[in-house]
């Protein structure tokens, strides 16, 4: 096959490359791919293909509980209310109450509360089956308001119980005992089935306040409009009975109360006064009360002396103990009862003046010195040092410097000495104060306790017989004080009773039986059903996109695993994709096609051609310096395309008039040679076997001369000992001095340890990605690993661009446009290509 005289044969340097066209080299990869305005970023393209790509799943989530919402809202029978009306007002005030003065021009709000949550109570609803005697009938509510999933059974199993509820029970009035309605006696079966009826009905039981009145609404809701008219009305009349009664029954029980109560009051205030009687006439005691008083005020005085004495004595001990512990620690002058000793505070005055005094001395000498230092300086300017004159000035001045120095320091410390003489004294006097003190306060204490405890005893007797008769009396008092109070009450509460029952509670309007249904809201649940499916299905697809481990765009490759992308390969589209699929080729055997794996040969003109050129540029510019030789091709897992990737690669490098050979090093599963159509009986395994026979070793591609080849060989049970042999090396060092280039195919890298050894050997490594199938956890484990043994990786080629990404458009239908336009131009250079392009993506 013919070279494509339309690319223009790469320079033997990359300096010549560098001065012929300045503008398209790149740096580390192909800026083709590197659009800084959309990285990080996610189009709405891309945002709709994330839905696009899992509609299925949205579809079938929001058709799913879409349906059954429907099935299960279509199956809910019919729903009706009824409503009675009541009118909740406070309680008026009676005339007889002390606050009925107070006008409320408004509503008690906790009252009505109160009332509304009494309405709410189950034993009122209980009260109302009973009188009602829906407890008679079993199976009254059939299959009503029995939950979702018992709803969902009987969707599934076609229950059509809910049609029992329709027939209402023969309904008798409970009779009257005492002109109230007594309940009837229960079976245990009886009241479980009314506490099941009470709490059905409660849950469909609604209590609605108008706004700005005294009206409550007490609606039932239920598939029966005659039975839920009926337990409104039922509901209304008995809380409005029960609510008098609880007002009545409050005043009876509290009348009863009281009289119990006044009656044990009296007969208790008469026991106490006998008993106090007599206490008097046994203890002899007249006036008992001032005998008392007089006692009591001399035991508080004794108390107050001896706990005045214990004060002191606490003082002057905390006083002592704290000048003990200074004196210990050398500070006793920091003690207040030194400081403040009269001794000491003299003696502080003469050392101050001593020190005063000192200290003019030392300042008149001192003056003296400066003015026969004065002196001497005037003389300086007509006497030497050695004149008479001066000598005696020097001699004045020295004599008096020792004066100073004398005076600082003997007097000084005379001065100290007399100061720590002084406080020595006026410690020892202090301590010796407090000790005293102390002493004294001691036996003030001693004595005034002794008075107390005497005086004490001495009442204690009298005191006894007292406390009796005092607590007597007390009690008669507290009594008497109760009798009035609750005779007060009494006839308060009788008042009360013969007033008017209460009628703040009223029946404004009846409830009658509905004819419309209120419910189910069928339509509005299918609807709100469906949009919230479809919102979950589209966060479901989201989350999915999100929790996806592949690799999507080269933004992905540049943030996750800091390399560069050499290349993008596109999915084939438009008339080739037909084309593309007549063939079958796997990899495992002949039946490849080529225009499935050699676009590069088969169709020059197409995005995929275009994209390895692309990747050919980006390896060529990958090194400073000079190109690399040995270029090692794998990927992180199968089916990724580094086959594919390797053989075009080469393919590229040798259109460039450049001598390419490529190896076949996937020991494993070795596919190069399918695709060249070439036999695997000889190859790379003979060779690092032992076998020195090249002549079959490297094979010649006849449609590209200057590709060669290096298939696999036979299968060899330990790839890994034979790549990582001498022989492997010698053959390398070999053909990257008789190639420019050597392209090598690798097992994956994951998978096995082939491509980690291959790596050490070549000069850098092209680690080939599958869009939306490679992992990017497994490429950065396989980055790590050439890390750790030193291999350099050039970058990623991302394979599989789909339609949709960012990416995909640099191969849309403007390339393969722009080559099916120019196809009589065949004398356009590739760089030239290359140029343009560059600008173009700059711009």
């Amino acid at each position: 096959m013919e070279n494509d005289q339309r690319l223009t044969p790469l320079p033997h340097a990359v300096s010549d490359l560098q001065s012929t066209h300045q503008r398209s080299v790149p740096s580390a990869y192909s800026v083709y791919y590197d659009d800084e305005s959309l990285e990080g970023k996610r189009s709405v393209r891309q945002y709709f293909n994330v839905v696009y790509k899992r509609l299925p799943i949205i579809l079938a989530l929001t058709l799913i509980v879409t349906s059954a919402v429907a099935l299960y809202m279509y199956r809910q029978p019919a729903q009706y209310l009824a409503s009675a009306q009541l009118i909740v007002e406070p309680p008026k005030p009676k005339i007889t109450d002390k606050d009925s003065i107070n006008i409320n021009f408004g509503s008690d709000i906790n009252y009505t509360n109160t009332q509304l949550q009494l309405l709410k109570s189950p034993e009122l609803m209980k009260d109302v089956v009973i009188e009602l005697a829906l407890y008679r009938e079993p199976g009254l509510f059939g299959s009503e308001n029995k939950g979702f999933l018992s709803s969902i059974r009987s969707v599934i199993s076609g229950d059509k119980s809910a049609a029992k509820s329709n027939t209402l029970p023969v309904v008798s009035e409970v009779p009257e005992v005492n002109g109230q309605n007594s309940k009837p006696v229960l079976t245990p079966e009886e009241e479980g089935r009314a506490n099941t009826y009470a709490s059905i009905l409660n849950s469909n039981l609604h209590v609605d306040p108008v706004e700005r009145t005294n009206i409550v609404a007490v609606s039932i809701e239920s598939i029966d409009p005659e039975k839920a008219a009926m337990v409104a009305n039922k509901l209304a009349e008995v809380f409005k009975r029960q609510d008098a009664a609880r007002q009545t029954a409050g005043a009876t029980q509290a009348y009863e109360d009281l009289k119990k109560s006044i009656t044990s009051l009296n007969e208790n205030i008469n026991a106490d006064e006998a008993q106090l009687v007599d206490a008097l006439r046994n203890y002899h005691l007249p006036l008992a009360d001032k005998g008392a008083d007089l006692n009591a005020a001399r035991l508080q005085g004794l108390s107050e002396t001896w706990m005045k004495s214990l004060e002191n004595r606490r003082q002057l001990e905390a006083r002592y103990s704290a000048a003990l512990q200074a004196n210990s620690r050398g500070s006793a002058i920091t003690i207040p009862d030194i400081v403040n000793n009269p001794l000491y505070v003299e003696a502080e005055k003469q050392n101050r003046e001593r020190r005063a005094k000192l200290q003019d001395d030392i300042r008149t000498i001192e003056k003296q010195i400066q003015d026969l230092e004065a002196q001497k300086q005037a003389n300086a300017t007509k006497w030497t040092d050695d004149h008479p004159e001066m000598k005696k000035l020097n001699a004045q001045i020295g004599a008096m410097q020792q004066n100073v120095e004398v005076l600082k320091n003997d007097n000084a410390k005379l001065i100290n000495d007399e100061q720590n003489k002084t406080e020595k004294t006026a410690v020892s006097n202090a301590l010796t104060s407090l000790q005293s003190q102390l002493a004294a306060a001691r036996t003030q204490e001693n004595q005034s306790k002794a008075a107390y405890d005497q005086e004490a005893a001495s009442a204690n007797v009298q005191g006894q017989d007292m406390i009796t008769l005092t607590t007597l009396k007390h009690k008669i008092e507290t009594n008497r004080t109760l009798l009035d109070t609750y005779t007060q009450r009494q006839k308060e509460q009788e008042l009360a009773m013969a007033s008017d029952a209460p009628n703040n509670i009223q029946v404004s309007a009846s409830a009658v039986t509905p004819t419309a249904p209120v419910g189910p809201q069928r339509n509005r649940n299918i609807f709100v059903a469906f949009l919230v499916s479809f919102a979950v299905g589209i966060g479901l697809a989201f989350l999915l996109d999100y929790l996806d481990d592949s690799v999507k765009s080269s933004d992905d490759i540049g943030r996750h695993l800091g390399l560069p992308t050499l290349a993008l390969i596109p999915h084939s589209f438009g008339s080739d994709r037909k084309r593309l699929a007549l063939g079958t080729g796997n990899g495992n055997g002949n039946g490849a096609s080529p225009f499935t794996m050699l676009p590069t040969l088969q169709e020059k003109n197409s995005p995929m051609a275009e994209a390895y050129r692309h990747l050919r540029t980006s390896l060529l510019f990958s090194s400073a310096g000079k190109p690399p030789k040995t270029i090692l091709v794998t990927s992180s897992q199968p089916a990724e395309g580094k086959t594919t990737t390797a053989i075009n690669t080469a393919i590229t490098l040798a259109q460039a008039d450049a001598d390419v050979i490529v190896i076949d090093c996937d020991l494993r599963r070795p596919r190069i040679h399918n695709y060249f159509g070439m036999d695997n009986t000889q190859g790379l395994t003979n060779y690092l076997s032992g076998e020195r026979d090249t002549e079959n070793l490297i094979k010649t591609y006849p449609d590209l001369p200057r590709l060669k080849v290096i298939t696999s060989g036979p299968i060899p049970p330990n790839p890994a000992e034979l790549l990582s042999s001498n022989e492997m090396k010698n053959l390398l060092q070999f053909l990257s001095a008789k190639y420019r280039h050597v392209i090598i195919d690798s097992p994956p890298a994951i998978s096995f340890t082939d491509a980690a050894i291959l790596s050490t050997l070549v000069d850098g490594v092209v680690l080939v990605a599958m869009a939306n199938k490679s992992s990017i956890h497994l490429m950065r484990r396989f980055k790590q690993r050439l890390g750790a043994i030193g291999a350099r990786i050039y970058g990623v080629v991302l394979n599989g661009i789909k339609s949709g990404s960012v990416e995909y458009e640099y191969y849309g239908a403007g390339y393969y446009n722009y080559y099916k336009h120019s196809e009589t131009d065949l004398s356009t250079p590739i760089m030239e290509d290359v140029d343009v392009h560059t600008t173009s993506s700059r711009n």
